[in-house]
C-alpha cells in the first residue's frame, strides 16, 4: 500500500508540474485559506537544532540573525533572545550574556521565557564572581517561575552562594537592600540558619520570629517549618564536595552534562540520608592555570573534603598535584591518563585507564578466548601505545605470542603496508605450523612401516626405502614423495599445503589467531573495509570505541569475530534503567547520555563514603581506597583492584543479536560474569 501512495503521489507531482501555469495564476476558492510559509520559525528551528547538537558557533549566527529583526515584523524575538543569551553561555562568554540579560528583560516584560532568561543570567553572573547579582537573578526565578525544575535548582544554588560566599553581615544588608517581600522572606530564612551554624542561636531565633508574623504563602510556611526544624537540632557544620569542570568553553557540552549528573546524584542522596552535604561548582574554561587557581581556592576551603573533576588528563594532573599537596581527596570522572594516580595517594581515577584497559582486555584474550598467535594495528599516539603495550604484556605473560605490532599515524586511510606485514607474519606462521604437523605425522607413517602393520583399512599399506614411500591399496601401487604419502594416507589433507611461496590476498589467513585494533571511532568507517579487504581469518580486540551498533551491523562478518573492552555500559533495555530515566528526566529537563552518568555514579560512588562518622579528608582518602566495588547505572568503581586507586571495574562486549551486550566483566583485575540488572 505504501508503494502505491508514493506512486501516486508521484503522478500528482508530475501534474502540478505540467500545470504549473495554470496554478500561478490560479485565484484561491472563496473560503480557502492559504498559510503562508513561516520562514523565521524554519530559521529558529535551524538554529535550535545547531544549539542541540552542539554547534554553538553556528547557532550563535542564527540567533543573531533573527535578534536583529525588530517586531512586529518578529514574532520569534523572545525566543531567539533567550537562545541568543544560552548560546553565549555555552561559548564562554558570561560578560555578553550579562549584557544581553538585562536588555531582554527591560523589552520583554511580559515574556514567557522570563524566569528562563533571568536563571541563565544567574549563571552567567555566578560564572563572573558576581555573587549578589546571582542570588537576585536566581530569587526572582524562585519567586515568577512556574517551573518546579528551575525554582529547585535555583534554590539549591542560593543556599550555596550564601553558605560559602556571603557572610552574615553581607547578607544582612542584602535583606535590608531588597524590594520585594519574596526576597526578604527568603533570606531572613537564610540568615536565621546562618547564625545558627555560626553558634549564635540568640540572633537566629531573633530572624526567624521577625519574619513569622508576615508570613502568608504557603511555601514560605512549608520553609519556615523546615528552618525551624534546623534551629532545634545541634548546629551542623555544612561539608562540601567541590567540582572543577568545563562549564564554558569548548568543552562546555561535556562540563554540563557531567554537573548534571552530579547534581542529580546529590539530591537523591540529599532527599534519603540526614547529612547536609553541598556542592561548590567551580568553572575551568578547560584551561590549565584556571583549574590550578579553582583546586587552591577549594582546597583552602575547610569545608571542602573532596574534589571531583576535571574532565581532561592535562587539567586532572595540574589539579591532582595541588589537591594531593593538600591532602584532599580528588576523584577525577573522565581522565584517562594511565599515570595520574601515580601523583600521590589523595588521587582516584574512576575511569579505567589504558593501561588497565589493555592488560583486562589481554588477560581475556588468553585466558577466556584461548587465543596463542596474536598481531596488533594500532595509532601511534598515547592512547594506542599505552593500551597496547598494556595488552602486549598481558598476553605474553600468559605465554601468548605478539606475532606483529603495526602503528598508524593520523587518519588510517590507507594501511596497505601495515596488513602486508601481519598477512606475511601469518603466512610464515602457517608454515611453520605445517612443518610442525608434516614431522609430526612422518612419526607415525615411520611406525606404520616399520611394524609393518596394515594402516587404517587391511588395503593400505605403507613401505619406505630412501625418502621415497610406497604405498600399496587393494588395486594400486604409488611410490610418492613424504606429503603425498601422508595426504594418501589420510594423515593429512592436500588443502594445508595450498600455502602460496608468494602472498596472494586470495589466500586466507588463519594462523594468527587474535588482532588488537584499538581504533578511534573515528576510524573505525576506513578501517573495516580493509580489515575485510585484507582477509584475516582472526578474532578482533577492540577498545570501547568499537561500541558502534549501526555500523557493526553494516559488517556482520567483522561484528561476529568482535570482541572489544569498555568501562561503561547501559543497558537501555532494564526495568531498573528506564525507571531511572524517567525520574532523572522528570528533574533536570532532559534524557540522561553517557556523561551525565558518568557524573552521577562518580558523585554517587563518593557519596557511599560518607556515613555518620568522621568525615574528614583524610578519613575521606582511607574510605574510598578500601570502597567496596561500587555498582552504578552505566559503569561499576572500585580502586581495590590491582592498581591502587585507579578503578579496575569493566565490561567485555560483544554484539549479540544486532544489539551490544557484556559477555564478562572485569572487577579488580579479574575476569568475571556479567550480571545485568533488571
Amino acid at each position: 500500500m505504501k508503494f502505491w501512495k508514493l506512486i501516486l503521489i508521484l503522478v500528482a507531482l508530475i501534474s502540478l508540474a505540467v500545470s504549473q501555469e495554470i496554478l500561478m495564476d490560479a485565484e484561491p476558492e472563496l473560503g480557502e485559506v492559504v498559510e503562508p510559509i513561516d520562514s523565521l520559525r524554519i530559521l529558529f528551528d535551524e538554529g535550535v537544532q545547531c544549539y542541540n547538537d552542539e554547534h554553538y558557533w553556528d547557532a550563535l549566527k542564527i540567533f543573531e540573525q533573527l535578534n536583529a529583526i525588530p517586531m512586529p515584523e518578529n514574532h520569534l524575538l523572545s525566543a531567539s533572545g533567550l537562545m541568543l543569551l544560552k548560546t553565549c553561555l555555552r561559548l564562554g562568554d558570561p560578560d555578553r550574556a550579562i549584557q544581553l540579560g538585562p536588555e531582554f528583560i527591560l523589552i520583554h516584560k511580559a515574556s514567557k521565557y522570563l524566569d528562563d532568561v533571568k536563571y541563565a543570567l544567574g549563571e552567567a553572573y555566578l560564572i563572573s564572581g558576581s555573587y549578589n547579582d546571582a542570588i537576585y537573578q536566581y530569587l526572582e526565578v524562585m519567586r515568577i517561575s512556574d517551573e518546579e525544575r528551575l525554582r529547585y535548582l535555583s534554590k539549591q544554588t542560593v543556599e550555596t552562594i550564601i553558605d560559602l560566599f556571603i557572610s552574615s553581615e553581607e547578607l544582612m544588608v542584602f535583606r535590608e537592600n531588597s524590594q520585594e517581600d519574596f526576597h526578604r522572606l527568603f533570606l531572613s530564612l537564610k540568615l536565621a540558619e546562618k547564625y545558627h551554624a555560626e553558634g549564635d542561636n540568640k540572633q537566629a531565633e531573633k530572624e526567624l520570629r521577625s519574619g513569622r508574623d508576615i508570613i502568608k504563602d504557603p511555601y514560605f510556611n512549608r520553609e519556615y517549618i523546615i528552618t525551624l526544624e534546623k534551629l532545634r537540632k545541634r548546629a551542623r557544620e555544612n561539608i562540601y564536595i567541590g567540582i572543577i569542570l568545563p562549564l564554558s568553553g569548548p568543552m562546555a557540552n561535556i562540563g554540563l552534562d557531567l554537573l548534571n549528573g552530579m547534581r542529580y546524584a546529590l539530591n537523591q542522596f540529599r532527599a534519603n540520608y540526614d547529612k547536609e552535604i553541598a556542592a561548590i561548582v567551580m568553572d575551568n574554561r578547560g584551561e590549565v592555570v584556571e583549574s590550578i587557581r579553582k583546586a587552591e581556592y577549594l582546597c583552602n576551603n575547610p569545608k571542602v573534603k573532596a574534589i571531583i573533576g576535571p574532565v581532561s588528563s592535562e587539567n586532572t594532573i595540574a589539579v591532582a598535584a595541588v589537591a594531593n599537596q593538600r591532602k584532599v581527596p580528588i576523584i577525577t570522572p573522565t581522565a584517562t591518563n594511565s599515570e595520574i594516580s601515580s601523583l600521590g595517594p589523595f588521587v582516584f581515577q574512576a575511569n579505567v585507564d589504558y593501561d588497565n584497559l589493555g592488560q583486562f582486555l589481554g588477560k581475556y584474550c588468553t585466558d577466556v578466548s584461548k587465543v596463542n598467535t596474536i598481531a596488533t594495528l594500532s595509532p601511534a599516539d598515547k592512547f594506542g601505545k599505552e593500551m597496547t603495550d598494556a595488552f602486549c604484556r598481558s598476553v605474553d605473560n600468559a605465554g601468548g605470542r605478539i606475532v606483529s605490532q603495526q602503528w598508524y599515524r593520523g587518519e588510517p586511510e590507507e594501511l596497505k603496508r601495515q596488513f602486508s606485514v601481519i598477512r606475511e607474519s601469518g603466512l610464515l606462521i602457517a608454515r611453520e605450523m605445517l612443518d610442525q604437523k608434516i614431522a609430526k605425522n612422518k612419526e607415525r607413517l615411520l611406525q606404520y612401516a616399520a611394524s609393518d602393520s596394515l594402516w587404517q583399512t587391511d588395503s593400505i599399506f605403507v613401505d619406505i626405502y630412501a625418502d621415497k614411500y610406497r604405498i600399496f591399496t587393494a588395486d594400486s601401487e604409488y611410490v610418492v614423495d613424504l606429503n603425498e604419502a601422508l595426504i594418501l594416507t589420510k594423515l593429512m589433507d592436500f588443502t594445508e599445503f595450498l600455502i602460496p611461496k608468494k602472498d596472494s590476498l586470495e589466500f586466507r589467513i588463519n594462523s594468527i589467531d587474535g588482532l588488537l585494533v584499538p581504533a578511534y571511532a573515528s576510524d573505525l568507517k576506513m578501517l573495516i573495509p580493509q580489515l575485510e579487504y585484507y582477509n584475516l581469518d582472526a578474532k578482533i580486540y577492540g577498545s570501547g570505541n568499537w561500541n558502534e551498533p549501526t555500523l557493526l551491523k553494516k559488517h556482520p562478518k567483522i561484528a561476529r569475530n568482535l570482541t572489544f573492552i569498555s568501562d561503561f555500559y547501559i543497558d537501555e533495555d532494564s526495568r531498573f534503567y528506564k525507571n531511572f530515566e524517567r525520574y532523572y528526566s522528570r528533574l533536570i529537563g532532559s534524557k540522561p547520555n553517557r556523561f551525565d552518568l558518568y557524573g552521577y555514579d562518580t558523585m554517587r560512588a563518593l557519596l557511599s563514603v560518607f556515613d555518620e562518622g568522621d568525615c574528614g579528608r583524610e578519613t575521606i582518602r582511607e574510605k574510598l581506597a578500601q570502597m567496596p566495588t561500587y555498582n552504578g547505572i552505566c559503569r561499576n568503581i572500585s580502586f581495590r583492584g590491582n592498581r591502587p586507586r585507579v578503578n579496575s571495574c569493566a565490561f567485555i562486549l560483544t554484539m549479540t543479536g544486532g544489539k551490544i551486550k557484556p559477555v564478562a566483566a572485569t572487577e579488580n583485575g579479574d575476569i568475571i560474569s556479567f550480571s545485568p540488572q533488571y
